[in-house]
């Protein structure tokens, strides 16, 4: 869609809904898709509904004009929205610049609106007192985290009096249809029947439908999902740089030793059957860094007389070839970089380096409080150069004002990788998205990144449905623990650019047998992954 078409779209669909208009600010950049799905929600689901849209694309605007359209309809006297600790100022600032509206941030302030962290609100006394307050509408942010019906999130919402209900969730089922149930139930209860009937009348295994055409049907009565792709909008350009690195002899020496330790642990764990989770997590930490190997290695003692040695050696090593990758980066680009890490090892590491080398760098993760986190942003965006995060530090965070992002290290999961490139590459971002990967020649690394890069092709373009395309493919096994096998299983590494060329080949043909249009914004197959095997 032209920007022209999007324009006058969205122009004669707030002529349809006057309601709508007098809400918006002048400044909030519309469209189309977002009224879209706002009018689909309040007149169509009555309120009460799944926003489940791809990462980037605004779910927080989507949900702040669902709450206009209502207020305009109705007098909405309170307003609870849950969301992760985190994201709590980011809430509160983008309700006051989009709306004009002021969020209140404690149970106590005196308002309509309220953004409380779900962390404190599923605590007694306050647990008890929201569950008693008759709310008009309750939003709840990072919804995933309800999938767990015995968890205090789940029960803590599920306990909530409220005329309507959003949900938001980039990934409304993460591993299992089982997932869709525990969301549906609360928006819709009773929509699916009892847990039992809905198992028997929708699943064939955790990941694979049947019945998709009716599931499907259910969902389009709870649940809107845009996906880029299919909304037309234009993001800007994605510019991919690969880093190739070859290692010194001793980083080279503790990879080589400890790899040959793993395949061999991993071919005696497979025969005895016996998990293979620890083997995987220090092959991923391996490649990482020194400083997030050794506290995981330390207690390898199935590694036997050589475990001493490994840990002399790994303790031994200093600055590693990618931590001197960074700094060069740095030096080049003056521009803020947004570095991306599996490990706080790794990220703790990484800063103390780059600190000692003159640059001005921090560390953004899960343990950070509320204020250390809002005070990071800020200091980050007001140009400082250079954060290092988790995935769990990045999660739901805006970063637009930065264009720039290093993978470190490279997750196995694409979707885990999408989401850390979502972190800038989203609605507001102005410039080409510019990523760098870095890896070393001849590791699991290089392997990794040809399949992701050239099969899969996940730095270029935003896969849609990446997640549906997933789970299309991990019905033989997960991800991770298909590829742990083809690299620990196979000596020939012809053999492993052969199995995971065949991997990749099944990324391509799921993608094309989830690449037919759909009717709206819900109702097509590939929106929720139930398309007919």
């Amino acid at each position: 869609m032209t920007v022209e078409a999007e324009a006058l779209a969205l122009a004669q669909q707030l002529k349809a809904w006057p309601l709508l208009e007098p809400h918006l600010k002048s400044g909030l950049d519309l469209h189309a898709y977002q009224v879209e799905s706002v009018l689909k929600v309040v007149h169509e689901l009555e309120g009460r509904a799944i926003l489940a849209d791809e990462v980037g694309l605004g779910k927080t605007i989507e949900a702040g004009l669902t709450a206009a359209e209502l207020k305009a309809q109705f007098e909405l006297k309170n307003v609870l929205i849950l969301v992760p600790a985190g994201l709590q100022t980011q809430w509160v600032e983008e309700l006051r610049d989009k709306f004009g509206w002021q969020a209140q941030k404690g149970p106590k302030d005196a308002g309509w609106l309220w953004v409380l962290s779900i962390d404190t609100a599923k605590r007694p006394p306050l647990l008890h007192q929201l569950q008693y307050v008759e709310w008009d509408l309750v939003v709840v942010d990072e919804a995933h985290h309800l999938k767990n019906t015995h968890t205090q999130n789940y029960q803590l919402v599920a306990g909530l009096k409220c005329r309507h209900l959003l949900l938001l969730t980039a990934t409304p089922m993460e591993n299992q249809l089982t997932e869709l149930y525990a969301l549906v139930n609360l928006v819709k209860p009773g929509l699916f029947g009892p847990y039992l009937r809905f198992y028997r009348q929708f699943i064939l295994d955790k990941r694979t439908p049947k019945n998709a055409a009716e599931l499907r049907r259910l969902l389009g009565q709870v649940m809107v999902r845009n996906l880029r792709h299919h909304v037309g909008m234009e993001f800007p350009d994605r510019e991919v740089t690969l880093v190739p690195l070859r290692l010194g002899k001793p980083e080279r020496a503790l990879y080589e030793a400890l790899n040959a330790s793993l395949k061999q642990e991993y071919r005696y764990r497979v025969r005895m059957e016996q998990t293979v989770l620890p083997l995987l997590i220090l092959q991923r930490e391996l490649c990482s860094s020194p400083r997030a190997l050794l506290p995981t290695l330390k207690k390898s003692d199935w590694i036997g007389p050589q475990l001493d040695e490994l840990v002399g050696l790994a303790q031994s090593l200093g600055a590693t070839e990618k931590m001197r990758a960074v700094r060069e980066l740095a030096r080049h680009l003056k521009q803020r970089m947004l570095i991306f890490t599996e490990y706080r090892g790794t990220q703790q590491a990484l800063v103390e380096f780059l600190r000692e080398s003159g640059y001005d760098a921090a560390a953004f993760h899960g343990g950070l409080t509320t204020k250390e986190r809002d005070r990071l942003v800020e200091w980050f965006r007001l140009g400082h150069r250079i954060l290092v995060s988790t995935e769990a530090g990045g999660q739901g965070i805006n970063l637009q004002f930065c264009h720039v992002v290093v993978n470190f290290d490279l997750p196995w999961n694409p979707m885990r990788i999408e989401q850390r490139i979502g972190r800038v590459h989203r609605i507001g971002q102005t410039d080409t998205v510019q990523i760098y990967n870095l890896y070393a020649v001849d590791t699991v690394e290089e392997d990794i990144l040809r399949l992701l890069h050239e099969k899969i092709d996940l730095f270029r373009t935003v896969i849609g449905d990446l997640d549906v395309i997933l789970r299309h493919i991990e019905r033989r096994g997960s991800l991770e623990k298909r590829l742990i096998d083809i690299f620990f299983w196979e000596d020939d590494h012809d053999n492993v650019v052969t199995r995971l060329e065949q991997l990749g080949n099944e990324f391509l043909a799921a993608r094309r047998r989830l690449s037919w249009p759909s009717a709206d914004t819900v109702s097509g197959s590939q929106q929720e992954g139930l398309s007919p095997s």
